[in-house]
């Protein structure tokens, strides 16, 4: 569990801001989108993982997602984030949340498939 706690962290830095940005970077970046990197960790891990099932988000993670511009967090993922993460889980927290994201949006290399 240590492990997966680990791991997700690293990834869930990643994922809200650029990797190899400098510490002011990586804030700055977070918030133009939006981002409280801290809760969206706490809230939200469990649900965007690769490992496991698809399921619906939490109320607490939802009112972190809500805050999050998804257009620009989606500029931010790389490869190393797509392999930590699986992306149809982020895509299906996100529109449960109520998010829109419209099919065919570019999220790294991720294309939006339709709802």
């Amino acid at each position: 569990m240590a492990v997966y706690s680990c791991r997700f962290l690293c990834f869930i830095l990643a994922i809200w801001i650029a990797v190899g940005m400098s510490i002011s970077g990586q804030i700055a970046a977070a918030q133009s989108c939006n981002t409280d990197l801290t809760d969206l960790v706490s809230k939200c891990q469990r649900f965007v993982i690769k490992t496991g099932p698809k399921f619906s988000p939490s109320p607490s993670c939802c009112a972190v997602v809500k805050n999050v511009d998804v257009a620009c967090v989606c500029d931010l993922i790389t490869k190393e984030i797509e392999d930590m993460i699986d992306m149809d889980k982020m895509v299906y927290v996100a529109r449960s949340c109520g998010k829109k994201i419209s099919a065919g949006t570019k999220c790294g290399s991720y294309i939006v498939p339709t709802a």
